[in-house]
């Protein structure tokens, strides 16, 4: 998995009119693409997963939408672990996930804006929201602290997840 290269203090694009909704069926492959671009695989398998995400209740979808053009996907899952999952399991709960913008709208504020978004809704149904990254993206680690979110946690697993060249960051924000 790759993610922007990190440039603290590198200054703003021009801000664009985006539109933040939830995906239509008919854009998941563009979603599938961004995804792809980041982390790797197949579009039409990624868009399979997608489209079976979208109709699961406990996980949330949104895009960032320019003119016609998907320029960011996010999504957010609720997580319950097994019972015999590791001692050092991520705790149960909301997690935001996969927040992609695609490359040439990086730095419009439109990962902040799918956050809020995503946030807005988990604060409809918990008291506190969850979210884990490499601790090699400074950038993203950056974005969440602006946000509220604390570290909780370096020692913790999650199911699927490995942390290629680094190790994980547990975040949390208290809504």
């Amino acid at each position: 998995m790759s993610f922007a290269a990190y440039q603290p203090g590198a200054g703003r694009k021009p801000p664009v009119d985006v539109i933040i909704r939830e995906p239509f069926v008919s854009e998941l492959a563009a979603c599938a693409a961004l995804v792809v671009s980041r982390a790797g695989g197949d579009v039409d398998v990624r868009r399979e997963r997608l489209a079976q995400d979208l109709a699961k209740d406990d996980y949330y979808m949104l895009v960032a939408v320019v003119g016609t053009e998907i320029v960011g996907f996010a999504q957010v899952m609720h997580f319950v672990a097994q019972l015999d999952a590791p001692a050092d399991i991520a705790p149960d709960g909301y997690y935001l996930i996969a927040l992609i913008v695609a490359p040439d709208w990086r730095r419009r504020g439109i990962g902040d804006d799918l956050t809020h978004a995503r946030i807005a809704w988990v604060e409809e149904r918990a008291d506190e929201v969850f979210y884990f990254a490499n601790a090699g993206n400074g950038a993203i680690l950056d974005l969440h602290e602006r946000l509220g979110f604390a570290e909780v946690s370096r020692q913790f697993t999650f199911p699927g997840v490995t942390f290629t060249g680094g190790e994980g960051v547990l975040l949390k924000r208290v809504l």
